[in-house]
């Protein structure tokens, strides 16, 4: 599958470009998610080692308000970034899910 180096993404009327790069430095400096975090929200990114909640990475990385999950899990998920859902209690890969 192919994935893009970078992708363009307007967030409060600015237009910011987010690299996987840009997403892996964001998550060196974010505290990764822990097991207790889990049932708070859904969708997931797996950066590294650690798991993070994609608004969170999106933030970090452009100082911009946190955008919807859906729309950051599609976003770092262009990027070739691993996507995980929290399903009634379990972590679901979805790297083969077809889109909603």
């Amino acid at each position: 599958m192919n994935h893009e180096e970078a992708v363009t993404r307007t967030i409060g009327g600015t237009a910011y470009t987010i690299s996987r790069h840009d997403v892996q430095a964001a998550a060196a400096r974010l505290r990764p998610l822990h097991e207790g975090d889990l049932a708070n929200r859904e969708l997931y990114i797996l950066v590294g080692a650690g798991l993070y909640y994609g608004p969170d990475l999106i933030a970090e990385v452009t100082g911009a308000p946190p955008i919807d999950g859906r729309e950051a899990y599609d976003l770092l998920g262009k990027l070739g970034l691993k996507l995980f859902r929290w399903d009634w209690g379990n972590l679901k890969d979805t790297r083969n899910d077809p889109k909603p």
